[in-house]
């Protein structure tokens, strides 16, 4: 199969007038906007299959199928993708080798849209004072080394107590060190009854251009040239307790798109695993998105819990939560994207 390069797919796409070429084979009718017509992949009596002009896209209100001229040449008239690939690029009078790229060129295309990407988000944050974390008590976290954590650890990771709000707090840095941020965890188990923040940034949080916990662990990770990516800084510190050091925070379940490029663009990086809480799926847009755009630089694997191990989606387990050895049995089967 030939490496293609989606924005190029996505120009076929939209190149191709489906309601014109669906429309020369299949029966349709206009109804308000949009036109309906019988799908032939099931028993169709109802007319589910609709084409939106507007969009360029098709979708079958009965079995889900749905997308460009791409997916329709391989759902309908079953081809290969890259048969689809080809008779679609016809169709659309594209050139189809400017469409394969090297691994090198679409990297580069990457960092550039990453550069050119504009958010609503701070660009920069405010550098703190070290002494800013001063302000909170340097004592052991009971709660913390209970569930596994060491004392040791805890204070590598800089973690504290502000007595005053009820909180642990640790540090946040960026990824040449200087400190950010302060984030806290409530430690009232009534948070939701009450009202209060699980977890809240002492100073704006401006744009995630960091893994919370890499400013320690990225020489583990570029020992090893794996990254294991958590939702909490949590995770990390206990996974660190245990004697695996090459894990990082994303601080939620989705990268932005200065993470991603934090990780292909960090040559020692070969492989990310995604280590994400139970409640989680991987077949989610966005989580999708983000391994399908890293499958193409590094190894891509994804911790699967098959045996329900971590409760499922009600538990909301990081698969390290419930001890060591269901961690050492998820990790040994992990699935590699592909």
């Amino acid at each position: 199969m030939a490496l293609y390069d989606e924005d190029m797919l996505e120009e076929i796409n939209s190149n191709v007038d489906l309601l014109d070429y669906i429309g020369n084979t299949m029966e349709l009718k206009q109804r308000g906007k949009d036109y309906f017509g019988h799908c032939t992949l099931h028993i169709d009596r109802t007319s589910s299959f609709s084409i939106t002009p507007a969009k360029n896209k098709f979708f079958c209100f009965s079995c889900g199928a749905g997308g460009g001229i791409i997916q329709y040449l391989i759902l309908y008239e079953k081809l290969s993708f890259d048969e689809a690939v080809q008779k679609a690029s016809r169709l659309a009078d594209v050139d189809l080798k400017a469409m394969c790229q090297s691994e090198t060129v679409k990297l580069n295309k990457v960092i550039r849209k990453i550069h050119n990407n504009k958010t609503n988000y701070v660009s920069t944050h405010e550098i703190l004072d070290s002494g800013e974390l001063l302000k909170y008590k340097d004592v052991e976290i009971p709660e913390w080394v209970e569930e596994g954590i060491s004392s040791n650890v805890l204070k590598m990771f800089g973690v504290r107590l502000d007595s005053r709000g009820n909180r642990i707090v640790y540090p946040v840095y960026d990824m040449v060190g200087n400190l950010i941020n302060i984030k806290g965890r409530t430690l009232c188990k009534e948070f939701k009854f009450f009202g209060i923040q699980k977890y809240i940034n002492y100073y704006p949080v401006g744009t995630l251009d960091y893994f919370q916990g890499m400013n320690i662990t990225l020489q583990y990770i570029k020992e090893s040239g794996e990254v294991k990516i958590f939702e909490s800084i949590k995770s990390v510190m206990k996974l660190f307790t245990w004697g695996t050091k090459d894990s990082a925070s994303a601080e939620k379940h989705t990268l932005t798109p200065e993470q991603v490029k934090i990780l292909i663009s960090t040559p020692e990086i070969k492989s990310v695993v995604f280590c994400y809480d139970s409640d989680v799926s991987y077949k989610e847009r966005k989580v999708k998105e983000n391994i399908d755009l890293l499958k193409r630089f590094v190894n891509v694997y994804v911790i699967v819990d098959r045996d329900n191990l971590l409760g499922g989606a009600e538990g909301k387990n990081s698969p390290v939560d419930l001890g060591k050895d269901i961690w050492e049995s998820l990790y040994r089967t992990k699935v590699k994207i592909k």
